[in-house]
């Protein structure tokens, strides 16, 4: 039986050229097809598939009438090199960033009522001071949000509490007041505070993925003995908008995301009564301390920046 190579014997044998050949051979089909559209001989690319061979002590492809296929192992041998590739072009491009004048990246992971009220004017103060930072901004659940943190896939989070932020630290934010938001001929247009309960007897629009507010108005329906008629779902709060202004039913969002769409929509949001339609945003990190200093600054920075925002104020 073969011996097997230690990892630093390893890394020092594989070649990441030989993976994209590789790789290109599997997306093509075929060798002849790889070499026309890598630039190459076809014994070139075939010389790189033996080595890969020998590395692995197994074949990678098969033959076949039309061209070739990756054997089980081969198939193996291709996921990991899509990531492998994946990590080296991000690597190339911080490389790049770096000589560019990039001095950090600062990677935020939040959720939809975050990103539509109050980081894009915070993210754009912090980037006025620290124009040679980056910052990846990525929209997801709050389910999602704490993941990506646990995970360590973002250094920080920004959403709601939930029971996915367990374990990690958190700092206040923001405050948000849920508004339902409906057209303005509705029977519940003219109120100036209404009681989410009262709502339940019209169809509503939901937020896909939308954990912690659909969790609220799915407990709120629970506890009245009512059904939540949600007659259609969506990814996006403006697209909620459309949904309503369409007639599909009625939503629920925050204020401050209600506000910024208030200039291209004819609809009306009437503050929820409910005690739990007022909501804390957190800032999450497994440890703030041990946060990059660039990312600790964007943290210090937004979070002083709270009594600034006009949004941050009850409606």
């Amino acid at each position: 039986m073969p011996r097997a190579l230690s990892l630093r014997s390893f890394l020092r044998k594989i070649d990441v050229g030989s993976l994209d050949l590789f790789v290109l051979v599997c997306e093509s089909g075929s060798m002849a097809r790889a070499a026309e559209s890598g630039q190459l001989a076809a014994s070139a690319i075939s010389k790189r598939i033996a080595e890969l061979e020998a590395l692995a002590q197994a074949p990678l492809l098969t033959r076949h009438a039309r061209g070739v296929r990756p054997t089980e192992i081969g198939a193996l041998l291709l996921e990991h090199a899509h990531a492998i590739l994946m990590s080296v072009g991000n690597l190339h491009m911080d490389l790049a960033e770096v000589a560019q004048g990039v001095r950090g990246r600062v990677r935020v992971c939040a959720s939809a009522s975050a990103v539509e009220q109050f980081l894009p004017a915070d993210i754009a103060s912090f980037l006025r001071r620290q124009p040679d930072i980056r910052v990846d901004l990525r929209q997801a659940s709050s389910r999602m949000v704490a993941q990506a943190v646990h995970e360590g896939t973002a250094d920080v989070g920004v959403c709601g509490p939930s029971d996915g932020v367990l374990g990690l630290e958190h700092r206040p934010y923001r405050q948000e007041h849920l508004v339902l938001v409906v057209p303005r001929g509705h029977p519940l247009a003219r109120l100036r505070r209404v009681d989410y309960a009262r709502t339940l007897e019209f169809p509503q629009v939901g937020l896909r993925d939308s954990s912690t507010v659909q969790q609220s108005l799915a407990q709120e329906a629970i506890s009245t003995r009512r059904v939540l008629r949600r007659q259609i779902e969506v990814d996006s709060l403006s697209a909620m908008c459309r949904m309503v202004e369409a007639g599909l039913g009625i939503g629920v969002m925050p204020q401050g995301a209600f506000r910024a769409l208030a200039d291209v929509t004819p609809l009306r949001a009437i503050p929820l009564a409910d005690a739990w339609a007022r909501r804390e945003l957190r800032l999450y990190a497994q440890r703030f301390a041990d946060l990059p200093a660039v990312a600790r600054r964007f943290v210090d920075q937004i979070t002083s920046a709270e009594s600034a925002s006009p949004q941050s104020r009850p409606p």
